[in-house]
């Protein structure tokens, strides 16, 4: 009665874990992912007024986390999701806001057309999260922009991103953190319910 009562605790616990990470923030599924991709797939940008790694990941359909990053280039157009490391500790409190912009859009007079915009804030973390819908096939170049010794925005690091064409390269790894998570919870605990199992009835 007494192992019957601990396999049915342990499963218990196994499927709450699987249905916390499932119900996750989609911001903090992002974040594992993230931390999974890290040694294997981000772009490194060093060009500009201080360094970053940029992994993006195309949005799956359904509540599911994303489990495939790319660099500087995804194959189709539609929702992305995108990390940006911001590698030196101090820049993390200085105030970054982020301009995503698409190059020579038909419907622009400047040549760029504004996708998206976030307010300038504080990332303590030290990780930018950007959700957008990159609905045109085409170049795109995120902007990080802080302020001038006058007070004026400025650019301070661009990040190029490319969208069609097809193909997998510039790709990280295909499994990440949360991933992992789970293939090793499901498998643990099922090793364990078996074993005992088997043990109970040969006893």
């Amino acid at each position: 009665m007494n192992k019957a009562l601990r396999n049915s605790n342990i499963a218990g616990l196994c499927l709450a874990l699987s249905m916390f990470l499932g119900s996750a923030p989609a911001s903090a599924q992002l974040m594992l992912a993230h931390e999974g991709h890290h040694d294997a797939g981000g772009c490194k940008i060093e060009n500009g007024d201080f360094p970053v790694e940029v992994s993006v990941y195309e949005v799956p359909e359904g509540n599911i986390p994303p489990m495939h990053s790319y660099c500087n280039h995804i194959p189709n157009a539609g929702k992305i999701n995108m990390t940006i490391e911001l590698s030196n500790a101090e820049t993390r409190e200085v105030p970054i806001a982020v301009r995503v912009l698409m190059d020579g859009h038909e419907n622009s007079e400047h040549g760029a057309h504004e996708v998206l915009y976030m307010p300038a804030e504080k990332y303590t973390s030290g990780i930018i999260v950007v959700a957008a819908n990159l609905e045109h096939l085409g170049q795109y170049n995120i902007h990080l922009e802080t302020e001038d010794s006058a007070g004026k925005a400025k650019t301070a690091v661009t990040v190029p991103l490319h969208v069609g064409g097809g193909g997998d390269h510039d790709h990280g790894s295909s499994f990440g953190t949360l991933e992992i998570i789970l293939l090793a919870v499901v498998a643990g605990v099922g090793g364990y319910i078996f074993v005992r199992s088997k043990k109970a009835a040969n006893a």
